[in-house]
């Protein structure tokens, strides 16, 4: 069944991988693992204008994201929109992100590896949201 926002907010809270997925040239599809924050409705990725994401949301910014749980894959959150890219906010999103999913020194030590000036953020307001979470 469908989870309600506030169910979907809470499964968005934990640090889990989604797989994200833009567009190659050629059309096909190019996924990745991810980390990500959804803040305000929408889903925000910290990553590196170096990587081959970015250049295809440039080219085209229809991305998906998809998120659930290694243990329990009937659970999830897909969503479908189009990115922009940004660096407002760029240092405190990544924080926050890298935060979420490691703590003290090695938070710092990724922090200090990879914020750079080639640090961005691809952030999107889902166009398409499905939820589900499994009724057992």
């Amino acid at each position: 069944m469908r989870m309600s926002y506030e169910e979907m907010a809470a499964f968005l809270e934990r640090p889990l991988v989604a797989s994200f997925v833009t567009l190659r040239a050629d059309g096909s599809p190019e996924v990745a693992p991810v980390w990500y924050q959804f803040a305000d409705g929408d889903f925000i990725v910290y990553t590196s204008r170096t990587f081959r994401r970015v250049r295809n949301i440039e080219r085209d910014s229809r991305v998906v994201i998809s998120i659930a749980p290694h243990d329990a894959p009937y659970v999830y959150v897909t969503a479908e929109g189009r990115a922009v890219i940004t660096r407002d906010g760029v240092a405190e999103v990544a924080r926050a992100i890298t935060e979420r999913y490691m703590q003290g020194q090695a938070a710092e030590d990724f922090l200090n590896e990879t914020l750079d000036d080639d640090s961005v953020l691809l952030r999107f307001t889902p166009e398409r949201l499905i939820t589900w979470v499994s009724e057992e």
